[in-house]
């Protein structure tokens, strides 16, 4: 693998960082600002639309220049602005500052990608873009909680400052180690008519998917595990570390699979194997034993399943988005992010309407049934309907 994937990883790692790096000090940072805990959890949701909005239009915009100097003007916006984040005075110019780091740091994924899998051959693109995307992984496992860590000792300010460090330090490493495009090489245009492939629609629909299934429990998760557990602060914090490793042991199978099994099978396993996964918090849900040593055993098994079964069929969807059409892959790795983050919040939006009609026992059931309409989709797709194997 080149070298220079790994420096791409790192950002990745710089975007997974920035993206959620004060959550853990939200109740230091609302009490501050002055608001409410839930006004204060309105930062996160407005960088997530923001991203889905933003990441296809922005890399529409940039296509016509190199993607190397795109990628490092993205970092360097995402320094700034986090630096400048760090000194503002209210609540109303922290929403917009989050929207702005929003759309400065939209590119950085698509180009990330897009650049990898041109610097491997294309048997080896699968493992390549799971290389790029454990960046996300490390943010979450070392990269937020190290934030914390900072604003905890430093103030929750001080979240921003080493969001803004850490955008800026990868750079060098990025204009050193990572080639640009060839001399004389033509910068494609964008061209929105890659979405009427067959197999960049289903890619899509999956990965949207994936995460409307799973997050109806995974933004509830905190709560699920003290109902299930009875655990609360450190002990939650604890449990939620299965997430990280679960998404290192995905994207490590993911990334196999994608580089030796079709894609069309591939998926029809992954999102069958999703439900499963999903349906298992049924069980969780029905029968968890506040305290019981079996029962947290079993929750944080699922925990890690069900994280490695979201991760597990993205190297596989990026690489078949590539495939499809090479020369537009900024642009259909871009919608990828998109419809993710457009996942999470349709996802977070039913878990909360299930919630509040039905209570937690429900959430299962219904994860569950949305992973088994993404295989549905996978079964009724035919191979050679796109340009991918």
């Amino acid at each position: 693998m080149p070298s220079a994937i790994y420096i791409l990883a790192l950002a990745a790692f710089v975007v997974g960082t920035q993206s959620y790096v004060f959550s853990g000090l939200l109740d230091d940072l609302a009490q501050d600002l002055d608001v409410s805990v839930a006004r204060a959890g309105q930062l996160l949701a407005a960088f997530a639309i923001a991203s889905a909005v933003a990441s296809p239009l922005v890399v529409s915009a940039l296509a016509r220049f190199e993607r190397k100097r795109i990628l490092i003007a993205s970092l360097a916006g995402v320094g700034l602005v986090n630096l400048i984040t760090a000194f503002l005075p209210d609540f109303e110019s922290f929403l917009a500052a989050r929207i702005l780091a929003a759309i400065v740091s939209a590119a950085v994924m698509p180009m990330a990608g897009a650049i990898g899998a041109s610097l491997v051959p294309p048997d080896k693109q699968g493992q390549a873009l799971g290389m790029i995307l454990s960046g996300l992984t490390v943010a979450f496992i070392a990269g937020v909680p190290i934030g914390t860590v900072v604003g905890s000792l430093f103030g929750w300010r001080a979240t921003f400052l080493f969001a803004s460090i850490i955008a800026l330090a990868v750079i060098p490493a990025i204009a050193l180690a990572v080639p640009a495009s060839r001399p004389g090489a033509a910068a494609p245009r964008a061209d929105w008519r890659v979405i009427r492939l067959p197999v960049v629609r289903l890619g899509l629909f999956l990965i949207g998917m994936s995460f409307v299934a799973a997050y109806p429990i995974i933004a509830f998760l905190g709560p699920i595990i003290t109902l299930t557990t009875g655990f609360t602060g450190a002990g939650i914090g604890a449990m939620q570390s299965a997430i990280g490793f679960g998404s290192i042991a995905g994207l490590a199978l993911g990334s196999l699979l994608a580089d030796k099994r079709p894609f069309i099978p591939n998926m029809r396993a992954m999102y069958m194997a999703l439900a499963v996964v999903l349906f298992l918090w049924a069980i969780a849900l029905a029968t968890g034993a506040p305290g019981a040593v079996a029962t947290i055993g079993f929750v944080a098994l699922t925990i890690f399943l069900t994280s490695a079964a979201l991760i597990a069929p993205s190297p596989a969807i990026e690489k078949a988005l590539v495939q499809a059409s090479p020369e537009q892959s900024a642009l259909t790795l871009a919608m990828n992010t998109s419809v993710i983050y457009l996942g999470q919040g349709i996802g977070a939006g039913v878990g909360g309407l299930i919630v509040g009609s039905f209570g937690f026992d429900m959430l299962g059931y219904v994860s569950g049934v949305l992973a088994l309409v993404g295989f549905a989709a996978a079964m009724l797709y035919r191979p050679g309907q796109g340009r991918t194997k």
